[in-house]
């Protein structure tokens, strides 16, 4: 009010009665400096605070480690990226580290640091409308198995992952893309989804696929140590390219599914390396090309068809048989049309290295010598030509018509 009557009272300011630069700078700076003092307040008042059980809607990064005595760990809103900063988010053994919120648009991104110890470690329950992919990104899980269970077909990406005894779940559409990571007692277990795995090393890490999709391995290294299985599958199927298998105490095996191997190395897997997949489906078939086989008792034991091209075979028990289960009541006797066997080289087996009772196998262009049983035993075959066996212990080939060297 003084203001006001002060600004009647002098309605003009001469140049005399103008202030300074000085002054007007004076009370502009103490100004200017508030503004700022409040606006820093206000957004060191919107970081977000990451204590155990809390909801994070923006991104946040971790400056320490987080220990959760009981309870969840993080809750994460739509779209947020939980940078964990290289440190470790640790559970009690129970409880979810990591979660989505319910409902939620997804899209959240987890990286760069750690998760222990958790009945759940990340559990991915919502989906993304728009299907953006959840990401987990140098992350290593430890204890804390990973659920991804969206049923809208958005995925996840998982780019150089550590995991360490933490199962990895793809459900319902929630399917997987893994890569330059590595899983030691951490299977890969998928249902109504599909899983992508390249460039990765799989240590005592069963894959398995049921109901929907297929698995996929590319260049990569799956070591049993000398247990389990490479993986599994049930009315799908599992392809495996340019990788290294090893180590396994039994083999790929399955029903109603077909296997393609192509470009690997098979080797030190005494229960072979295919067992019985295609059970009562016709058709579904396995292709196996380019393999290298070492040490691999009874390699391929599959149910046919089965189509093997272009592969070699040593030291094994047996390199392949065609088998079929045995027909059901009032069914024609089975045979092995649509079946092959060509290109392949055959030597040093204990048994035989290819045979089948099966009537209408094709059969052409192998090399079989040195083997303990026959070269080729197929009687009923189907005889492409080109096949050559020497030194094998009963015999050298029936069925077909087989060259020396």
């Amino acid at each position: 009010m003084t203001r006001k009557a002060d600004m009647t009272a002098h309605p003009t300011i001469g140049d005399s009665q103008k202030p300074s630069r000085r002054a007007i700078a004076a009370c502009v700076l103490p100004v200017a400096l508030l503004l700022s003092v409040a606006l820093e307040g206000s957004a060191q008042a919107a970081e977000p605070v990451a204590t155990c059980g809390s909801t994070i809607t923006t991104d946040v990064t971790l400056t320490a480690d987080l220990f959760c005595p009981s309870g969840d760990g993080l809750i994460l809103g739509s779209n947020v990226t939980l940078d964990l900063g290289g440190h470790s988010l640790i559970g009690s053994g129970s409880g979810v580290g990591v979660q989505t919120t319910f409902p939620s648009e997804g899209g959240n991104t987890i990286r760069n640091g750690t998760i222990e110890n958790w009945a759940t470690g990340v559990q991915l329950q919502e989906e993304s409308p728009t299907r953006t992919p959840y990401v987990v990104i140098d992350v290593v899980l430890r204890n804390a198995l990973l659920i991804h269970g969206p049923t809208n077909g958005t995925a996840l990406q998982m780019t150089r992952v550590t995991a360490d005894d933490s199962t990895v779940y793809g459900q319902l559409g929630g399917d997987l893309a893994i890569s330059e990571s590595r899983f030691t007692r951490s299977p890969v277990n998928l249902f109504y989804a599909s899983a992508t795995i390249v460039k990765s090393t799989l240590v005592q890490s069963h894959v398995s696929t049921t109901a929907r999709g297929q698995v996929i391995i590319d260049s990569s290294t799956l070591d049993g140590k000398g247990a389990g299985s490479p993986g599994s599958m049930s009315e799908t199927g599992i392809t495996i390219t340019n990788s290294a298998v090893k180590n396994f105490a039994e083999p790929i095996g399955g029903f109603w599914g077909g296997v393609t191997l192509t470009g690997n190395k098979f080797s030190d897997m005494p229960d072979g390396v295919l067992g019985d997949v295609s059970y009562f489906a016709s058709e579904a078939v396995s292709t196996i090309t380019d393999n290298t086989f070492l040490r691999t008792g009874v390699a391929l034991r599959g149910n046919v068809p089965m189509i093997v091209e272009n592969n070699t075979f040593k030291h094994g028990e047996v390199a392949v048989e065609f088998t079929r289960a045995e027909p059901f009541p009032g069914d024609p006797p089975h045979t092995a049309e649509g079946s092959r066997a060509v290109g392949n080289v055959i030597m040093n087996h204990t048994g035989s290295g290819i045979t089948t009772e099966l009537p209408g196998l094709e059969v052409g262009g192998n090399t079989a010598k040195n083997n303990g049983g026959y070269g080729i035993y197929a009687p009923g075959a189907v005889d492409l030509g080109g096949n050559v066996a020497f030194n094998n212990d009963l015999g050298q080939c029936v069925g077909v018509v087989c060259g020396r060297k």
